[in-house]
């Protein structure tokens, strides 16, 4: 079992989070309209090599170590990058919402999508909110992402949370397919890139709720190393 400490946005106050997660999920290709993610899933065959996945949605357990609050990530090569999603953090029952970033191996993932999963940090937001004050406007919440390319802050991703399967069909897929999956945190799966993949040295991620009027929002620099040894 591992621990982060949280701080969750409820009822106007903010207060303290300590998580003991026992597994961390990745879920991939979970757009809610069927047709787009088949596009998507035809995209990083054609572009990337991506093999399609056997079922969607895709589930995939990660080590959880890769689960970080750091601000500075080193990760190997220079064709990797950040997606941003909606996380579900379970706590004794309770449902948490939080957002993060499924860094990804883009090379890697040609030849195993676990791998690449497994192989980079995934960022994590150190703020939480109640899902049950989200969830009668959660459609309307945005999903929004920049990165920094050549010294320039440009917009990556952008969608709504309606573009990504609901929480409650989520936790049923992981229930029925892996099972005990209470003090877990998932990653949700995340929203079309506007311009095709792109590679920078920072990663801004954002969640909105306009009904609310609140954001949780972090980014991240991104420091490539080289493969070769010294």
């Amino acid at each position: 079992m591992s621990n982060l400490t949280f701080t969750v946005q409820a009822g106007g106050k903010e207060t303290p989070l300590s998580l003991n997660y026992e597994r961390v999920f990745a879920i991939g290709y979970a757009g809610r309209n069927l047709e787009k993610t088949m596009e998507h899933i035809k995209e990083l065959e054609r572009d990337l090599g991506v093999p399609a996945p056997k079922k969607i949605p895709t589930i995939f357990q990660c080590g959880n170590y890769v689960l970080t609050q750091e601000k500075d990530l080193v990760f190997v090569g220079e064709k990797t990058c950040g997606e941003v999603e909606y996380v579900i953090v379970l706590k004794d029952g309770k449902i948490y919402i939080g957002l993060g970033s499924d860094h990804t191996d883009r090379e890697l993932e040609a030849q195993s999508v676990p791998k690449a999963k497994q192989i980079c940090a995934k960022p994590i937001c150190p703020m939480l909110w109640d899902y049950e004050e989200v969830k009668d406007h959660w459609d309307d919440i945005a999903l929004n992402s920049w990165q920094t390319v050549d010294g320039e802050e440009v917009p990556y991703q952008q969608g709504k949370l309606a573009d990504i399967l609901p929480v409650e069909t989520i936790l049923k897929e992981l229930n029925e397919r892996v099972g005990g999956i209470d003090n877990c945190v998932i990653f949700s799966g995340t929203v079309p890139v506007l311009n095709g993949f792109r590679y920078g040295s920072n990663f801004r991620y954002e969640m909105a709720d306009a009904v609310l009027g609140r954001k949780l929002t972090s980014d991240y620099n991104v420091i490539a190393i080289s493969e070769e040894e010294r």
